[in-house]
């Protein structure tokens, strides 16, 4: 399964409500940060034992982002740990929050400190499409609803199971195998963030990552010349513009990769497994710097996401040697690729490393572990 992430606007938003919302956004930062201290000492916390005015699901979900906070810093995934602001997104897991049909309207209905009620939404094409899935008796399609403002305006993100992913084992079962699909490999990178290609008509299609090392240099110098001034509200201010860049550039991004796979009859986008993306792209120049710290998972999720819309499945692939295998003779030698050119030893096949990658890629049945 894949998860599409739906945002969805509160409709008519009223003073009373506004306030209310915005007074426990204010209760609910204080009790992350409080719950982070006491996670810092070592104590072991349950909603039970946290004195907040806040319903018990919202204080375990509070304890949970905490716990996260806590375990990223402790594994120095992250510099240090956050202070939890007043405009923090308020999280409701799936038993607390569902969509409710009132005379052919639809209402989001989640837990909140006046109790559990239903509010009306503006009714977008993924409102009608996926609020009939998502009532009180369909709680296996809900994931975690976050709650958060933008000035005035509430809304809701929701994310959602969907049937994208093919559940692919060892024998495909009750699955079609990956031969009655038309494989579209995709090979993600620093000089080219993405060579796309479709072997057997010869298709391919090449994104280059000079715009986004462009950007990233231009927000790093930004953010030195802020650091200089020690105007530290403004330097987070452009870490968000960038991030917000950053997002929007990868939904772009996965809508063109998806788009190229649509031209194919039952096509299947094929992935090489991220894990190790940064360690084996080793290259030191500085353009390749600029875009080493790109968000990968984001990319690869906002594909699953735009490709769950069309029912196209994605599946990863283990990337073992497909840089350094030939997709002419399968013949693999580390010396066959020097940077972007490609060049079999044993059967003198050129090509673009990064498109070599990319067919290798598709023609791949090698499954990465789950």
């Amino acid at each position: 399964m894949a998860t599409k992430t739906i945002l969805v606007k509160l409709k008519h938003v009223t003073k009373k409500k506004h306030k209310q919302f915005m007074d426990e956004q204010a209760v609910y930062a204080s009790c992350v940060n409080h719950c982070v201290e006491r996670l810092l000492n070592g104590e072991k916390l349950s909603s039970k034992n946290i004195s907040f005015p806040l319903k018990s699901a919202i204080k375990n979900e509070g304890i949970r982002r905490a716990r996260k906070a806590v375990s990223d810093f402790k594994k120095g995934l992250a510099k240090t740990i956050p202070v939890f602001r007043n405009s923090l997104t308020i999280k409701i897991n799936n038993q607390n929050w569902n969509t409710v049909d009132k005379n052919g309207r639809w209402y989001i209905a989640f837990t909140s400190n006046q109790g559990k009620k239903a509010l009306p939404v503006v009714e977008t094409k993924d409102v009608q499409s996926y609020f009939p899935f998502l009532t009180i008796h369909t709680r296996e399609f809900r994931g975690t609803l976050e709650l958060f403002r933008k000035g005035r305006r509430w809304y809701v993100a929701i994310p959602i199971q969907v049937s994208s992913d093919l559940d692919l084992g060892n024998t495909y079962p009750s699955k079609k195998p990956l031969t009655d699909y038309t494989s579209i490999g995709v090979d993600l990178g620093l000089r080219h963030l993405v060579v796309l290609s479709e072997p057997t008509s010869g298709k391919r299609q090449f994104f280059s990552g000079k715009e986004v090392g462009y950007k990233r240099r231009h927000f790093r110098s930004l953010r030195r010349s802020l650091g200089k001034k020690k105007a530290q509200r403004a330097m987070e201010r452009a870490g968000q513009k960038e991030s917000r860049w950053m997002k929007d550039y990868n939904r772009k991004l996965a809508k063109d990769i998806v788009t190229f796979a649509q031209q194919f009859e039952r096509p299947m986008i094929k992935l090489e497994q991220l894990d190790n993306i940064r360690k084996t792209c080793r290259s030191m120049k500085r353009a390749d710097k600029t875009i080493h710290s790109w968000a990968f998972y984001q990319l690869k999720q906002c594909i699953k996401e735009r490709a769950a819309t069309f029912n196209i499945p994605v599946v990863d692939i283990d990337p073992h040697k497909t840089s350094q295998t030939c997709f002419a003779c399968k013949h693999a030698e580390r010396s066959n690729r020097k940077r972007e050119a490609f060049h079999c030893k044993k059967c003198g096949h050129k090509a673009h490393a990064d498109l070599n990658a990319s067919q290798n890629i598709a023609t791949s049945t090698n499954l990465a572990a789950s």
